[in-house]
């Protein structure tokens, strides 16, 4: 698991202090645990501000490059020139692969939403380290959450043709025992 080192590499570029990062425990990429990222994410929740924790996770995701990419890039490309509010449209009725659905809300922010199946009245986490998972319960932080919050918004990113800036992890499935969707608002920076 690589994440570790991405959330580490991140931190260096952002400018984040020698004296909170030295804090933590990176472990080696091929003997990182699931747990090792959780402890992680409860220690940005401690030593970082929300913002930061943000702007770190945001930057995280995985399947950002692949089958994902193309079709996200076409639908860009093909709708350059249309509004953000076209474009949210046009993608929603689209075959675009693996996309989440999302809301432009009246403040001009972004919500996007993450797996939204349930079984058994429950929703299903799609992070392949939560599934992996065989004891119940498990706590996550929302703040390991943010790393699919960086997956979607890097989808939302190329098809839409703007920057987006997490600015809050409303919800997710891990953090709430199934009760409730994963839910994320970005800031639309044109």
């Amino acid at each position: 698991m690589a994440l570790a080192y991405k959330i580490k590499e991140t931190m260096i570029k952002q400018g984040i202090q020698d004296e909170i990062i030295s804090q933590f425990n990176f472990p080696d990429p091929k003997e990182t645990t699931l747990e090792d990222l959780i402890n992680i994410a409860n220690l940005m929740e401690r030593l970082l501000t929300k913002e930061q924790c943000l702007s770190v996770m945001e930057q995280q995701g995985c399947c950002k490059t692949g089958k994902m990419d193309v079709g996200n890039r076409l639908f860009g490309r093909e709708h350059a020139e249309k509004t953000i509010e076209e474009k949210i449209k046009l993608y929603a009725e689209s075959d675009v692969p693996y996309k989440v659905p999302c809301r432009l809300n009246a403040d001009g922010t972004l919500t996007l939403f993450c797996q939204l199946e349930q079984h058994a009245g429950q929703f299903r986490c799609h992070c392949p380290e939560i599934k992996k998972i065989k004891k119940t319960p498990v706590k996550i932080p929302l703040t390991y959450c943010g790393c699919c919050g960086g997956h979607v918004r890097h989808a939302y990113q190329l098809a839409l043709g703007v920057k987006l800036r997490m600015i809050d992890i409303v919800s997710s499935v891990s953090n709430s025992g199934g009760e409730k969707t994963c839910e994320f608002s970005f800031e639309i920076l044109e």
